[in-house]
């Protein structure tokens, strides 16, 4: 596992090489959330990215969230905007909101507790570049299961092809013009599939690049998550192939 993915990520650098001159359009990032105690890991992500031209949306779907926390949190971190809608709206509608008040022309959706890697916007911006995909994100993507410490890859075999509804919801990229299209249902879960399905249905095309510079991290407690699957059960959408390890980001970053 260890040579392929050093060889996967060699491809990667190559597609870079060849994308490093062309323009970077600006990225305006949105994420709901709910609880507070992923407060930090948002803010440390969206600080990692060394995209050049990026927004950030926060949408507060708690209304025992302090909204004052989370604007000290800002510091000098640069275009953040952070809005509070009541507990009672669904996910989608925070979702919607937050694309509403983005300034840029690429929206790409980000949660609140997984892990994304400093290239993580580069090597998604730079799949528009040479595809005709709408909506780009990752199919194949590396998860992490905390109870256990091992990292696998769910739903291998789908990385750099063009696909229907299996992008994950924590990687959704789009081109903003196609919210005049399809927008997030009203849903507190499947949002993000219904919303991949809608498009696939309007003739949307989307596309799976690499799986590197992203982590879905598996709670024990399903709770912490909106989609209710338990860590047994998601194995057996995972590669055979597992790591032991408690820091993932030396193998998924790059």
């Amino acid at each position: 596992m260890l040579e392929k993915i050093a060889a996967e990520k060699n491809l990667i650098k190559k597609i870079r090489e060849k994308c490093i001159k062309t323009s970077n359009p600006g990225v305006s990032i949105i994420t709901a959330t709910n609880k507070y105690k992923y407060m930090d890991n948002i803010f440390m992500n969206y600080k990692a990215f060394n995209y050049p031209c990026k927004q950030l949306i926060i949408v507060l779907n708690n209304n025992n969230l302090d909204i004052k926390s989370y604007e000290i949190r800002v510091g000098n971190l640069s275009n953040v905007e952070i809005f509070q809608l009541d507990e009672n709206i669904t996910l989608g509608e925070c979702l919607n909101f937050a694309a509403e008040k983005s300034k840029y022309d690429y929206i790409s959706k980000m949660d609140d507790d997984d892990y994304y890697g400093s290239n993580y916007l580069i090597d998604l911006m730079n799949a528009f570049k040479y595809t005709d995909a709408q909506v780009i994100g990752k199919a194949s993507r590396f998860i992490y299961f905390k109870d256990s410490n091992k990292l696998g890859v769910l739903s291998p075999g789908h990385e750099n092809k063009y696909v229907y509804e299996d992008i994950a919801g924590g990687t959704i990229t789009l081109k903003k013009e196609i919210l005049k299209k399809v927008k997030f249902k009203n849903f507190n879960n499947s949002e993000d599939t219904t919303f991949l399905r809608e498009c696939n249905s309007c003739g949307i095309r989307m596309f799976s690049s690499d799986k590197f510079n992203y982590v879905y991290i598996k709670h024990e407690n399903l709770n912490e998550h909106t989609w209710k699957i338990s860590a047994n059960e998601i194995r057996k959408y995972c590669s055979e192939y597992f790591l032991f390890t408690k820091d993932f980001t030396k193998f998924v970053t790059i």
